[in-house]
């Protein structure tokens, strides 16, 4: 047969997409009180999350520890259940600036080690450097990165992966938990919940500052909806639309929450945590092109930043909604400003 029989893409119409979403719980949407808004969009988020708050932390023990330009960094694994254990470090500056308070260090696609000061990437060692500066810091591994890449590694015939360069990514991880009404983002903030439950039990932990990159600045966004100890937020690289992270940005899958858009968006879930101080920080330089697939500064930011203003507004916080960008910099944490932002006074934050 010639080939020239065979269709080809130029003679089809192939500019499809599926809409914008109806949002039916967007605040901008929502007609009766800020407060009821908050209770209906929590309840909705949890549940197109799959989320299970857990009751308890799972069993944390040390295997090994190093000390680090003055810090203390204990490697730990926490036994979720009897098929799952997850790990995390432990840093413990030598002079803490406040024993009771934490950063929980949250890591975007690569592995934990880049966030520790084994290798440099785009987290730039961030846990390392805060602790450095004397925070007390947890660094977690999430589900489907680094040693957790494939959930059922030791389970022969089995595949749960998610991310791991230079191997075949399916996203197994993430598609079948799905078939069983479950997210990664669901089961990632379940996780960090125990991490906290942990810190509160056995560390002394009574205040949190959640900090993450990437999809760590969207799980910095999310997981504190469902904590009672976060106190502020720093969330770099996140909170554009849920609706051109995948068609725009070409982004790996473990943002996606099936359905999400009939109900909110990612201002709507950031404004959940008002009135919680957030500071969003972004590249320059973080734009939508060919070879950048975090395209975190894309056109939908300015949109959602305005969003979740007019959220926090409602509640009488709109002064606690901050945004930076740092010039010249793209898909990257900025350390300096970390640390300005985690310095100042808790009062402050509404200047």
């Amino acid at each position: 047969m010639n080939r020239d029989f065979i269709i080809r893409p130029e003679e089809l119409e192939l500019t499809f997409s599926h809409g914008t979403g109806h949002r039916q719980l967007a605040f901008q949407n929502w007609k009766a009180t800020p407060q009821a808004w908050k209770n209906a969009c929590r309840d909705q988020l949890s549940s197109s999350l799959g989320l299970e708050i857990p009751a308890a932390a799972g069993i944390v023990r040390e295997v090994r520890r190093l000390e680090e330009t003055g810090v203390t960094i204990q490697a730990l694994i926490m036994q979720v259940d009897d098929k799952l254990s997850i790990p995390a470090y432990f840093l413990i500056p030598a002079v803490p600036k406040d024993p009771s308070r934490l950063v929980m260090a949250i890591h975007g696609h690569g592995e934990v080690e880049a966030c520790i000061g084994v290798w440099d990437d785009y987290h730039h060692s961030f846990a390392l450097a805060l602790a450095q500066a004397g925070y007390v810091v947890l660094c977690p591994e999430l589900r489907g990165f680094g040693a957790l890449f494939d959930l059922a590694l030791h389970k022969p015939g089995s595949r749960l992966d998610y991310w791991q360069w230079g191997e075949p990514m399916a996203y197994s991880l993430v598609t079948d938990g799905f078939l069983y009404g479950k997210t990664l983002l669901g089961e990632t903030t379940a996780d960090l919940l125990r991490w906290e439950l942990w810190l509160a039990e056995n560390q002394g932990i009574t205040s949190i500052d959640a900090v993450g990159i990437s999809y760590g600045g969207d799980l910095a966004l999310l997981y504190p909806v469902f904590s009672q100890r976060v106190e502020r937020i720093f969330a770099s690289g996140s909170l554009g639309s849920f609706g051109v992270v995948f068609q725009q940005c070409y982004n790996a899958p473990a943002h996606c929450i099936p359905g999400i858009l009939q109900w909110m968006d990612r201002s709507d879930i950031a404004g959940l945590n008002a009135p919680r101080s957030i500071l969003l920080h972004f590249g320059e330089l973080d734009v939508p092109s060919p070879k950048n697939f975090s395209a975190s500064y894309n056109a939908s930011v300015p949109i959602a930043v305005d969003e979740l203003r007019a959220i926090y507004r409602n509640f009488g916080f709109e002064n606690r909604v901050h945004m930076q960008v740092s010039p010249g910099k793209g898909h990257e944490m900025d350390i300096p400003l970390i640390l300005k932002y985690l310095g100042e006074p808790y009062a402050a934050m509404d200047g």
